[in-house]
């Protein structure tokens, strides 16, 4: 089984907005399921400057061994033409500062047509020692080239952590069943 880490609250907004120019970034990404894309989701604009935001994630448990990932979906919409398409950056920080070892994707090809699911391979989070003080920041990239800058939009509309159920020292049920056994045979 596993855990998802969905944004819980914003933390910083920077220069990005939700779908309604608003400051409600978190709860226009913390969809659950396959996410709402047209209707909620935050947005920031290419004007050949990086733009960061951090929004908080929801609490969790320390993970047991296995995989972690980030999924998200995105979309870049062109403002002016000319021109590449905004980056996207995505960190996971904890207390505000980038984990050691770092934890980063940086996606150079974002969609153009339709906001698009994108899970990462599995991610080293053991630099992680507060599971319950963790954040995304995600940051917007300019485009190059001559048009660079021109009001390209990047949009999110979904962000999650997903790790693995919290470790401990679980014993298989059939190690369970043959010592109730014993204890009834006694």
């Amino acid at each position: 089984m596993v855990q998802t880490g969905r944004p819980s609250a914003d933390h910083t907004d920077g220069d990005w907005t939700d779908q309604d120019d608003g400051s409600s970034l978190y709860a226009a990404i913390d969809d659950t399921g396959s996410g709402d894309d047209a209707t909620t989701f935050i947005k920031a604009t290419d004007d050949g400057s990086s733009h960061a935001c951090i929004v908080e994630i929801a609490n969790l448990s320390a993970p047991g061994s296995g995989d972690s990932t980030i999924t998200y979906k995105a979309l870049a919409a062109d403002g002016a033409g000319g021109g590449d398409y905004p980056n996207l950056k995505i960190e996971l920080l904890e207390g505000g500062s980038v984990l050691d070892p770092a934890v980063a994707i940086t996606n150079s090809s974002v969609a153009t047509d339709a906001f698009t699911s994108v899970t990462t391979s599995a991610l080293n989070v053991s630099g992680v020692s507060d599971w319950n003080d963790l954040q995304f920041k995600l940051t917007l990239l300019p485009g190059g080239g001559a048009g660079m800058g021109q009001s390209d939009l990047l949009k999110v509309t979904q962000i999650y952590l997903t790790i693995q159920d919290a470790g401990g020292s679980s014993v298989p049920i059939a190690a369970i069943a043959m010592n109730t056994y014993k204890q009834m045979r006694n």
